[in-house]
């Protein structure tokens, strides 16, 4: 025997019919405090300062930065593979 039983009510009536309280108060109090300081963080902090942050060599490096990186991963590739250094290319040769 299968019986199949469909309640046709809203998260909110569910949550009153499970007794489970009602948090929605609570979360807006919480999402109000966040957004004001984070427009208060926001306000008092550098861009520049965000971006030395997030990025590990910073944006003063330029292109000098971007070699460093790419040569750190060509020698973490080459050890992977049991390579010895990078081969150049033909735009890395002097002219």
């Amino acid at each position: 025997m299968k019986i199949n039983v469909e309640f046709d009510i809203t998260p909110e009536e569910a949550r009153r019919v499970l007794g489970l309280p009602d948090l929605e108060p609570m979360q807006q109090r919480i999402l109000a405090e966040l957004e004001g300081r984070m427009t208060q963080y926001l306000n008092v902090i550098d861009p520049e300062t965000i971006f030395k942050q997030w990025l590990p060599m910073g944006i003063q490096g330029g292109l000098q930065g971007f070699e460093k990186f790419q040569d750190f991963l060509w020698s973490a590739a080459s050890s992977v593979r049991g390579g010895g250094k990078r081969k150049p290319d033909a735009k890395d040769e002097p002219k």
